[in-house]
C-alpha cells in the first residue's frame, strides 16, 4: 500500500471545500484517497463557522442542521422559523443565504452553546459565550453600516 503526504487537500464530503493540510493519502484500487477523521474535521468545522466572517451560505446550513441530526422541522424550531424557510436556505448551495442577520447570530449562538458552552459548566464559559455574543454582533452591525 503506497502513502503519499499531500500539503493542501480540498475535501469536499461536508457539501463546501474544506482546505485540510498534511494529509496522508493511502493507495485503495489503484486510486490515492485522504487518510482522515471525518469527525474530528467535522468538530473543528463546526466550531469554526461560529465566528466565520462571512454569512453562512445554504451548503453550511445543510452541514449545520445534519451535524445536529435535526429534520428541515426540528431545525425550524431552533431557529424559529419554518421548515420551508430551512429548505429555501439550503437551496441557496454555496451562495449565502440572505437569512435575516439576527436569526443567522441567533443560528451561531445555538452552535456556540452546544458544542462549546454545554460540554462545560462554569461561569468563564458563560462569560466567553457573552463575549461571542457580542463579537458575532459587531460583525454583523459592521457589515451593515459601510
Amino acid at each position: 500500500m503506497n502513502k503519499k503526504i499531500v500539503k493542501n487537500y480540498i475535501y469536499k464530503g461536508f457539501g463546501f471545500p474544506v482546505e485540510l493540510h498534511n494529509v496522508e493519502m493511502v493507495s485503495f484500487d489503484g486510486e490515492l484517497h485522504p487518510k482522515i477523521n471525518v469527525r474530528k474535521i467535522a468538530d473543528t468545522l463546526i466550531k469554526s463557522l461560529i465566528s466565520q466572517k462571512n454569512r453562512l451560505t445554504g451548503n453550511q446550513i445543510k452541514f449545520i442542521r445534519t451535524y445536529f441530526s435535526k429534520s428541515l422541522r426540528e431545525f425550524a424550531k431552533i431557529v424559529n422559523e419554518s421548515h420551508m424557510a430551512v429548505k429555501k436556505w439550503e437551496d441557496f448551495k454555496d451562495e449565502p443565504t440572505k437569512m435575516d442577520p439576527n436569526i443567522e447570530i441567533m443560528l451561531r449562538l445555538h452552535i456556540y452553546n452546544q458544542v462549546v458552552v454545554k460540554l462545560k459548566n462554569d461561569n468563564k464559559e458563560k462569560i466567553k459565550f457573552y463575549n461571542q455574543f457580542i463579537n458575532l454582533t459587531e460583525i454583523f452591525l459592521h457589515r451593515h453600516t459601510h
